[in-house]
């Protein structure tokens, strides 16, 4: 905020000046609320990722309220320029092409934006985790679920998330450290020593309880996600989605059989079977179980943006937040409240719906003790130490 004052300051009284949008009107008009006078004849604006939307020409003036001001202006939009991002609400940040600015005369703390590395190893578990920048994204739909809406700007600092779930060795390295009770499922896959019967079954996602995720979260230094953390790492940013659509999955708005490990993905043997080929051939398989695959075997198409894998199948995974309605979702829903974790993500024997980046599940049945339904990553807050 302190940014945005001191710019609207600097700038000529018509060079920027930052708003939101009103309203698109079907007429070839736009209104905008901004945050000074527009006293020029032609303005091009773009949103907070520095997107050219379009133009406005002649803006009119039609109200003033709280030392806003409220223009109505004849409206072009930049070619191919998504809906999703001329939505009422829009941050917006208008120019006048014709006017410029001194660099120089922003002050030092304001002309330099912190850089963090984009990959770091973490220090305790050794595991390599990928930034994600600050900035704001569009959380939540208003396609989807009751639950998912409504659709919104979300702001969130910087911060680091696990590129990959956490793996059964990577538990085990945990519960050898601390003496903490290893999970149920590994009876019947470890020998005596302890050890894993195949490096294959110790390269797929633990599954445990929210408690049991949360204490080796604290353990490596970290901590689980909120459902906001996770949703950004997950989905495109919304300046690059698919014109008019806005991301449904990591890899943008279609379902792509056989690059996610969903119930789709087991359908036939044809489907994904350079996937399963090479799952086979690196742990010298005859028959490729159907279930959990190994956490760092995966299709480059289903990346997420920020580099994540697996975040729209294989493991469901814990976050850290409750049950709760999004802000200005007014559905009652006796779920709601300090009962439920909310689990995100797909997993081998869900659906393509329920792998879509906004979809929302609940996990702690009959308790967030007992309930081992869900992976997990881990994600921890950018520290000076992690600059370039």
């Amino acid at each position: 905020m302190l940014l945005m004052m001191f710019c609207l300051l600097l700038y000529s009284k018509d060079f920027k000046v930052a708003g939101v949008i009103d309203s698109v009107r079907k007429d070839g008009f736009i209104t905008v609320i901004c945050d000074a006078e527009l006293n020029g004849t032609e303005y091009t604006f773009y949103n907070d990722n520095n997107l050219l939307l379009g133009k406005i020409k002649s803006p009119e003036r039609i109200d003033i309220t709280g030392g806003r001001f409220r223009y109505v202006a004849i409206f072009t939009a930049e070619l191919n320029i998504p809906v999703s991002l001329l939505r009422p609400g829009s941050r917006i940040v208008i120019e006048n092409p014709e006017r410029g600015f001194d660099k120089a005369l922003v002050p030092e703390q304001f002309r330099h934006k912190t850089e963090y590395r984009e990959r770091i190893i973490s220090s305790v578990d050794g595991r390599e985790m990928a930034l994600v920048s600050e900035g704001k994204f569009l959380l939540g739909s208003s396609y989807g679920d009751s639950d998912e809406a409504p659709e919104q700007e979300i702001h969130l600092p910087d911060f680091y998330i696990d590129i990959y779930e956490v793996s059964n060795s990577d538990y085990k390295a945990y519960t050898d450290s601390t003496g903490a009770c290893v999970p149920a499922d590994w009876k019947g896959n470890c020998e005596k020593d302890g050890s894993f019967i195949s490096t294959y079954y110790s390269s797929l996602p633990v599954i445990v309880s929210y408690h049991e995720a949360a204490k080796y979260a604290r353990w490596a230094g970290k901590r689980l996600p909120d459902e906001k953390e996770w949703e950004k790492a997950a989905r495109s940013p919304s300046g690059i989605d698919k014109p008019g659509q806005l991301s449904v999955y990591t890899w943008g708005y279609g379902f792509r059989e056989g690059i996610s490990n969903t119930s789709e993905f087991w359908i036939d043997d044809r489907t994904g079977e350079n996937l399963k080929l090479t799952i086979r051939q690196r742990y010298n398989l005859r028959v490729l179980p159907k279930g959990y695959i190994p956490v760092n075997i995966y299709e480059p198409a289903a990346v997420s943006f920020y580099g994540c894998v697996h975040m729209d199948g294989n493991a469901q995974e814990w976050t850290d937040s409750w049950y709760r309605p999004y802000e200005n979702n007014y559905t009652k829903d006796k779920k709601f409240g300090k009962q439920y974790k909310v689990i995100r993500g797909g997993t081998w024997f869900t659906t393509r719906k329920e792998s879509r980046v906004t979809d929302r599940k609940i996990g702690g049945i009959p308790d967030l003790y007992k309930d081992r339904i869900a992976g997990f990553r881990c994600v921890r807050n950018a520290v000076p130490g992690d600059r370039k």
